[in-house]
This record gives C-alpha cells, sequence and structure tokens, in this order.
C-alpha cells in the first residue's frame, strides 16, 4: 500500500538522519523529533486522503465514547500497578515527588502529599485532551483514520490486525535506540508489535462509535501522559515485565479484547 511505503520510507529515513546527527532517545532534542516522527503518518495520511477522496472525520462532536478515550488509559495504568508487583517492588507514593522538579515538589505541604498522585492524574487528563492529544493526532489520521477507511471493508478484526502489525512495526527504530525498552531494545520490538496490535482494537471501536479521529487521539494522547506513572511506582526490574507498554498492559488489553 502507498501510504505504508511513504510512511515507513519517510520515518525511517528521518530517524537515521536523526542518528547521524548525534540525536539520541532522551537527549534535549529528543522530545520535538518524536513530534515530527509522530506526524509524518499523518501528513502522509492527509495529502494522500485528499488525492484519493478518502474521508478523514475531524468532528467534534461529543459523546459517552469520548469519556470511555479519555478515562480508559487512566484505568488501564492504575490495574497495571498491582499487575507489577511480582515482577517489581513497591516504591511508593514518595516516588512521584521525586520526579517533579525540585522547587515544586518542596512547595508542596506535607499535609497535601497524599493528593500528588491525584494531582498528577488530573494533570495527564488534561494533556491528554490537550497537547498530547494533538500530538497523538498525527499517528491517528494515518492508523486509524486513512488505513481503517481503505481496510475496514475487510471487517473489524482483520483490519484491526493489518493495522496493529505495521503500526508497531513503525515504532521498531524509536524501540531499538532504546524508547519505552531500554534494557531490552531488541526484544521490545515484538513487544511492542504485541502491544500495538492488543491497543488498536479499541482505538478503532472509539474511533467508530466517537464518529471522529479525535476520538482515538485523546485516548491514545491520554495514554502517552499517563503511561509512566506505572513505570514511576514500581520498581523497573524488568522492561517487558513492568507498566503499561509490559506484560500487565499486555494482559488487561487482552482481557478487554475478550
Amino acid at each position: 500500500m502507498k501510504a505504508l511505503y511513504w510512511t515507513f520510507g519517510l520515518s525511517w529515513s528521518a530517524f537515521l538522519a536523526f542518528h547521524l546527527l548525534g540525536g539520541r532517545v532522551g537527549s534535549p532534542v529528543y522530545a520535538a523529533f518524536g513530534l515530527l516522527y509522530m506526524w509524518i503518518p499523518g501528513l502522509t495520511a492527509l495529502y494522500l486522503a485528499r488525492k484519493e477522496g478518502v474521508r478523514l472525520p475531524l468532528a467534534l462532536r461529543l459523546n459517552r465514547y469520548w469519556l470511555f478515550a479519555w478515562l480508559f488509559p487512566v484505568a488501564l495504568t492504575l490495574l497495571s500497578i498491582p499487575l507489577s508487583l511480582p515482577f517489581g517492588a513497591w516504591k511508593g507514593w514518595e516516588a512521584l515527588r521525586q520526579t517533579a522538579p525540585q522547587e515544586a515538589a518542596q512547595a508542596i505541604p506535607e499535609t497535601l502529599s497524599a493528593l500528588f498522585p491525584l494531582v498528577l492524574i488530573l494533570s495527564a487528563l488534561v494533556a491528554g485532551a490537550t497537547v498530547n492529544l494533538l500530538a497523538a493526532l498525527g499517528e491517528e489520521l494515518l492508523w486509524r483514520g486513512y488505513l481503517w477507511e481503505k481496510l475496514k471493508v475487510r471487517g473489524f478484526w482483520p483490519a484491526s490486525l493489518e493495522i496493529g502489525f505495521w503500526w508497531g512495526l513503525w515504532h521498531a527504530p524509536l524501540i531499538l535506540a532504546g524508547h519505552n525498552y531500554p534494557r531490552e531494545p531488541l526484544l521490545g520490538v515484538p513487544m511492542m508489535i504485541l502491544f500495538t496490535l492488543a491497543l488498536t482494537p479499541a482505538l478503532l471501536w472509539v474511533r467508530e462509535k466517537g464518529g471522529s479521529i479525535l476520538a482515538p487521539a485523546l485516548l491514545h494522547g491520554t495514554l502517552n501522559a499517563i503511561a509512566g506513572l506505572s513505570l514511576i511506582l514500581v520498581e523497573r526490574t524488568h522492561d517487558l515485565l513492568i507498566g503499561v507498554v509490559g506484560l500487565p498492559g499486555l494482559f488487561l488489553l487482552s482481557l478487554f479484547n475478550l
């Protein structure tokens, strides 16, 4: 499919250029590059959709499925924490304070420390519905937009499996460079593909029920904002066994799909 050739070619070439110029995961410019990488599929989708007359609905007609898209990542993340505990020790709520800037952490009275997790969750919800939504929209325009419109004639599950596979493989350069699974980059590639295979049905479901590509972008963006919580509160003994993008998240998504 033309969209995949363009997306993979441009995305992987951009990453190669970034890497050769000295860019690395976690470097100061990585966030900016990540935004560019996320929008390469979106720009490809917009170009091909306009050229081919493919409809990419971006209506803002809120319904209860948008609320599901917004809250589902929170539930997924919070449930993944106890499921991670057999593989890593609980680090305690104090670990959250240590992730905040020192000035911000010191400004929080000890009496309000118990509210800090709630503040982080609310912050993730705000980010997921604003800046993270706009970033995630770059990916969703292709994977749950253009490709879904092209493949949905095959049926929900066959299309979901194909989209999920290509979406996961598209992440390969980032994963090999240390994104998400820094200590397991090689095994991280198939793990990411399994994760995107498991997550795609939920994204396609809210895409259809929500009537807009913005709905899966909301879910995607909120998940990106809050997923790190599961890695902060549990000792990261093994990248593949801890957190939302590890075995606990894969298990929970599989239950949801069933």
